[in-house]
C-alpha cells in the first residue's frame, strides 16, 4: 500500500529544505557581500535573518497544523 501525503505536508517538507539548503550550502557565499548595506547592516546578516525568520515561521505554522504526528489529535480527553 502506498503512502501519500497531503498537500500541506509536502509544502512543510518543501520549505524546510529549501531554507536549509539557502542557509547550510555553499549558497550562502551569494550573499557573503558587504558592499550592498541595508538598513546599515551587511547583506549576508540580513541573509541569514530572514531566512531564519522564513524557518521559525515555518515551524511555527508545522507545529500548530500537527504535521509531525501520523493520528488527528482528540478534541475532548477520553472519559
Amino acid at each position: 500500500m502506498r503512502k501519500t501525503f497531503p498537500p500541506c505536508k509536502i509544502a512543510i517538507y518543501g520549505g524546510m529544505l529549501l531554507g536549509f539548503l539557502m542557509l547550510e550550502s555553499p549558497l550562502i557565499m551569494i550573499a557573503n557581500t558587504v558592499d550592498p548595506m541595508v538598513m546599515g547592516v551587511p547583506f549576508l546578516f540580513v541573509w541569514n535573518l530572514g531566512w531564519w525568520a522564513f524557518l521559525t515561521g515555518l515551524f511555527l505554522m508545522a507545529y500548530l497544523t500537527n504535521w509531525g504526528s501520523g493520528r488527528v489529535p482528540a478534541t475532548q480527553p477520553s472519559r
